[in-house]
């Protein structure tokens, strides 16, 4: 695939970077083969889509987000909860966790098929374990936001 020619027009399209969750931007076309190519300004990845959205990588390495998030983020941050459904079967004891709860998150804790990457958080002086991808850090400007905010489009869309 890496000899194939990418040109032609195309719209201005974005995607979602199966890498790292952030928008990726269109930078190719092959009519011919019906393939696109697309580029993350992110993280650098460059994979293509065929007609049936499968992908092909081309530049990048799939992430072990648990890792990636232990090394990168910088605890403990304050964040919001975006998503609750039912109790949290992460408590060490079953508490009140809610929408838009604001808490303090202290580390990564480990990872779950079902619910990804799971975060040590104190809720005034109660802890939980809880789903990184049901939150929000609070402050917009830090890159925690960012590496919180493209994990989580990057669980609902990519794995």
């Amino acid at each position: 695939m890496q000899d194939i020619v990418f040109d032609g027009e195309f719209e201005e399209e974005t995607d979602i970077c199966s890498i790292c969750g952030a928008d990726s931007s269109i930078t190719g076309w092959n009519e011919e083969k019906e393939l696109t190519r697309f580029e993350c300004s992110d993280c650098g990845a460059v994979f293509i889509y065929d007609n049936d959205y499968n992908e092909t990588l081309l530049k990048g390495e799939h992430r072990d987000w648990e890792k990636f998030l232990s090394k990168n983020l910088s605890f403990p941050f304050t964040a919001v909860v975006t998503e609750f459904q039912g109790d949290n079967i992460f408590s060490e004891e079953q508490g009140p966790i809610k929408q838009s709860d604001k808490v303090v998150v202290n580390k990564v804790t480990g990872e779950d098929g079902l619910y990804g990457v799971i975060v040590g958080l104190k809720i005034g002086k109660k802890q939980f374990h809880f789903p990184l991808c049901n939150l929000d850090a609070s402050d917009k400007k830090s890159s925690n936001y960012k590496f919180v905010h493209n994990y989580g489009v990057w669980f609902a869309n990519c794995r």
